[in-house]
């Protein structure tokens, strides 16, 4: 009788145990991007983000994502799992015009790339660009 009554004892402390070394852990991220808040500084620039998705509209999962600045220089993600990537914000003094993103992934090719327009938006506001991969 007593081997059955310390079984949920063990149970549980190992649950607790469990618990307590996940929860130190903080959020967990897929894929590499956060889209909670910003840890931005005031002088920094609009953040970019958007979906990868297929011609079917599906989400694509670990895609390269570039964001290349006309005046040189460039940075790179990979899409989440729900095909979602982001970049925080550039320097003030980029202009979001200038940034170009492409994404791609083996076995497919950079079919399309959709920016949302930016019509009377701050210049601190998130600018959201699709982009679209085709198999090959």
């Amino acid at each position: 009788m007593t081997g059955i009554r310390a079984r949920p004892r063990r149970i549980l402390l190992v649950g607790l145990i469990a618990g307590f070394a996940f929860a130190g852990l903080g959020p967990l991220r897929a894929g590499g991007v956060n889209l909670g808040g910003d840890d931005s500084g005031a002088d920094e620039g609009p953040s970019f983000f958007g979906f990868i998705r297929d011609a079917d509209g599906s989400a694509v999962t670990d895609a390269k994502v570039t964001a290349a600045v006309k005046s040189g220089g460039a940075l790179v993600t990979r899409s989440n799992s729900m095909g979602v990537y982001k970049f925080s914000g550039f320097g003030k003094d980029i202009d979001p015009d200038s940034v170009t993103i492409s994404c791609a992934k083996d076995g497919y090719r950079q079919a399309n790339v959709v920016p949302r327009s930016r019509a009377g938006a701050d210049s601190k506001d998130p600018v959201e660009v699709e982009c679209y991969l085709q198999k090959e």
